[in-house]
C-alpha cells in the first residue's frame, strides 16, 4: 500500500465513522418528545451502526465500476440503484431489529407482520444512503483531481528542471572547448611555461565546478569566486591587456544568483571585447541593491566590441546572453530584465535585473 492509498483510507474512516455518528446523533434528537430519550439513542444507534456497516459494500462497489472515467449518467444511474437495493436489506435489518427493542423500552408489543411493515422506511434510507454515496463519489473525484494537479504540478517541475539543466550545461562543454583552443594556440607558439599555468588554473577551475552544488542558484559571493577563477585562465593568455575590475559591496554578496551567471557573459566580454584589441581593456562586474531588485552589469570597455546580433554572442543560437536569458526566463519569469548594447565609448554592456533574495545560511 503506498502512502497516498493509506492517507485516503484513513481519510475515508475518519468521515465514514464521524459521518454516521452524525446522522444517528441527528435521528435521535430529531423526535425529542415523542418518544422516550433512552429508546431514541437506543433505536438511533443501532440505525447508525447498521448503516455503517451496510454502507460498507457501497464503496466496494463504486471503486470498481465508477473509475474516474465514469460519466454523470452512468454515476447517477449507479448510485441510484445500489442505494435502493441496499437501503431494502437495511430497513429490513434495523426493523427486524428494532421491534424488540421498542417492545422492552416503550411497553408494548410490536411485531413485524407483513412485507409493508418490514420495508417501512425504506424510501427514506435510500436518500441516506445516496446521500452518502455523493459525498463518497465526490470526495473521490476530488481526490482524483488533486492527485492528477499534483502530477502534472510535479511533471512540470520535472520538465522545468531540466530545461534549466540543459541549458547551464550547455555552457561547460562552451566554455571548455574555447580555453582548449586556446591553450592549443599557447602550445603551437612553444608559451610552455604560460601554457602550463593555464593548465593549471584550468584544472582548478573544473574541480571547483565538479565539487560545486547541484543547484541553480548560488550566493553572489560563490559566483563572484567561481567568476574570478575563469577570469585567471583568461589572465594567463592576456596578462596586462584584461583588467578586471570588481565592485560588488557586502551588503549584497548574499543574494541569490543562477550558477555560472557571470561565466558566460565575462567569456563573451573578454572573446569579443578584449581579444579583438590590441591594447585590450577592462572588464567590470558590478552589482547593487535597490529595494527588492539586484542590479548586475558586466561592461567591456575595449573598442570594436562586437554586434549586439553576431551569432554565438546574444544570437538565438548561441551560449551567450541567448542562454541566459533563457535560463533568467526559465527561474524569473516575468521578474527580470536583460539589457544588452553597445556603451557610448564603443565598448560592450549587459545589464540584468533579479528579485534581491538573501541565500539561507
Amino acid at each position: 500500500m503506498t502512502a497516498s492509498e493509506a492517507e485516503e483510507r484513513r481519510l475515508f474512516w475518519k468521515l465514514h465513522l464521524s459521518g454516521w455518528a452524525a446522522f444517528g446523533l441527528g435521528m435521535a434528537l430529531s423526535r425529542m418528545g415523542r418518544y422516550p430519550i433512552d429508546y431514541m439513542i437506543a433505536t438511533k444507534t443501532v440505525l447508525a451502526i447498521s448503516g455503517a456497516v451496510f454502507s460498507l459494500p457501497l464503496r466496494t462497489l463504486y471503486r470498481r465500476f465508477l473509475g474516474e472515467e465514469a460519466s454523470l449518467s452512468r454515476t447517477v444511474l449507479t448510485t441510484t440503484v445500489a442505494s435502493f437495493a441496499l437501503s431494502l436489506v437495511w430497513t429490513a435489518f434495523y426493523n427486524l431489529a428494532d421491534a424488540p427493542i421498542a417492545t422492552a423500552m416503550l411497553g408494548r408489543r410490536i411485531t413485524i407482520e407483513n412485507a409493508s411493515q418490514l420495508f417501512a422506511a425504506s424510501y427514506y434510507h435510500t436518500f441516506a444512503f445516496l446521500a452518502w454515496s455523493v459525498f463518497y463519489v465526490g470526495i473521490k473525484r476530488q481526490r482524483a483531481l488533486q492527485v492528477a494537479r499534483e502530477q502534472t504540478l510535479r511533471a512540470e517541475a520535472l520538465a522545468h528542471q531540466a530545461r534549466l539543466q540543459a541549458l547551464r550545461f550547455q555552457i561547460q562543454p562552451h566554455f571548455l572547448f574555447n580555453t582548449l583552443n586556446a591553450l592549443s594556440t599557447l602550445i603551437v607558439e612553444q608559451r610552455s611555461a604560460e601554457a602550463s599555468q593555464m593548465l593549471s588554473r584550468l584544472s582548478d577551475f573544473l574541480r571547483h565546478t565538479l565539487a560545486g552544488p547541484e543547484t541553480e542558484e548560488v550566493a553572489l559571493r560563490d559566483e563572484l569566486e567561481f567568476a574570478r577563477r575563469y577570469l585567471d585562465i583568461e589572465q594567463v593568455r592576456f596578462g596586462d591587456r584584461l583588467r578586471v575590475e570588481v565592485d560588488v559591496p557586502p551588503a549584497v554578496q548574499g543574494a541569490r544568483v543562477p550558477t555560472m551567471l557571470l561565466q558566460p557573459l565575462l567569456e563573451n566580454a573578454v572573446r569579443h571585447g578584449i581579444a579583438q584589441s590590441l591594447s585590450g581593456g577592462v572588464v567590470r562586474v558590478a552589482a547593487a541593491r535597490d529595494k527588492d531588485v539586484l542590479r548586475l552589469s558586466v561592461t567591456n570597455d575595449a573598442g570594436g566590441g562586437v554586434d549586439a546580433a553576431a551569432p554565438g554572442y546574444n544570437g538565438a543560437n548561441g551560449v551567450g546572453l541567448g542562454n541566459t536569458r533563457a535560463r533568467l526566463q526559465q527561474l524569473y519569469a516575468g521578474e527580470h530584465r536583460l539589457e544588452a548594447g553597445h556603451t557610448d565609448q564603443g565598448g560592450f554592456r549587459v545589464d540584468i535585473e533579479l528579485p534581491f533574495r538573501e541565500r539561507d545560511a
